[in-house]
């Protein structure tokens, strides 16, 4: 017995040698190939990496369309040309472009199924389209939201905004049945039951669907001032030509505003008479008498116009007897 076993444990032994022996060099050559792999795969993956980051830093950086056109068309697979995807629609529906802002998410839908954002993108795809009065498509988006992610969290959602939808276009039957499929399609969403359950009773009131504007609000005049400084004058103080002159306007009284001067053109100097000849026995003339100096005028009291001074008596001359 004990030869034999030693024949049996030596048997397997030399097959295992000759079975090296015979594939020696195909057993390096697959280590070989097998450590090449993995350096390529390590390398590859190293530079997913960098290629990732380097992508996430310049999405990060992006502010403008043009930023978020530059992320998408560089590092195309990325997610982060799919977020400047995202963030590119939400800029022009910003600016008012909403035409490029839902071919952006349609775009966005169309490529990055695998995204976590892929259901809530389309949610807001159908609010988007439904805001632009597109409800056909709209509707078609939340009917697959409802039917093919319902277990996801905006499933219940776009079972509101179905029904909503169908409401609005005056459908309320169908709306109806929205409603009341929300209870029986997410049992256990509690803060959505309460939602169809308001939905379904103001379908019932008949409440109108379509906002319109509210009536104008009444002008209000404004009341004559009452209390205790009520009856006090207002103090005014009119610009003169001799400086500040304060006038009191009593309550209800009209502004009293200042006469305007007038305005007396400067004399001109007469012409003096031919002299005559004078007789040998006349009378020196007498001097005219010098006006008297006008009073200063009044600080309170506009000045009066300059009056030209009357010119001096002439004596006639006395005849020859």
């Amino acid at each position: 017995m004990s030869q034999l076993d030693s024949i049996s444990q030596e048997l397997p032994a030399t097959g295992m040698e000759k079975f090296l022996e015979d594939n020696f060099r195909k057993l390096v050559w697959l280590f070989i190939i097998a450590v090449v792999a993995i350096i390529a795969y390590g390398l590859i993956r190293h530079q997913s990496t960098l290629k990732a980051n380097e992508a996430a830093e310049a999405f990060t950086s992006a502010k403008t369309v043009e930023d978020c056109d530059l992320v998408i068309s560089r590092y195309t697979g990325t997610n982060a040309a799919a977020n400047a995807l995202l963030l590119k629609a939400d800029l022009l529906w910003d600016q008012n472009k909403k035409t490029s802002a839902v071919d952006a998410l349609k775009e966005f839908t169309s490529k990055n199924s695998p995204h976590p954002l892929f259901v809530h993108t389309l949610l807001g795809l159908g609010t988007k389209l439904d805001a632009m009065g597109d409800r056909k498509e709209a509707q078609a988006i939340f009917e697959r939201i409802v039917n093919e992610f319902a277990s996801h969290e905006a499933a219940p959602l776009a079972q509101v905004r179905l029904g909503d939808l169908l409401w609005a276009e005056g459908k309320h039957d169908e709306a109806k049945k929205a409603y009341e499929d929300l209870a029986v399609k997410f049992p256990d969403m509690a803060e959505f039951q309460s939602v169809s359950q308001d939905r379904l009773g103001w379908i019932a009131a008949a409440l109108p669907t379509k906002e319109v504007d509210p009536p104008p609000a009444p002008k209000v005049e404004p009341k004559p001032a009452t209390g205790p400084g009520a009856d006090i004058p207002k103090l005014k103080l009119n610009s003169a030509p001799s400086g500040l002159s304060p006038m009191v306007t009593p309550p209800g009284a009209p502004a009293a505003t200042t006469p305007p001067v007038p305005v007396v053109p400067a004399p001109q100097p007469a012409s003096p008479p031919a002299a005559s000849p004078a007789p040998a026995t006349s009378a020196p003339p007498s001097a005219a008498p010098a006006p008297a100096p006008s009073a200063p005028p009044s600080a309170a009291t506009p000045p009066t116009a300059p009056v030209p001074a009357a010119p001096a008596p002439t004596t006639p001359p006395v005849p020859k007897p």
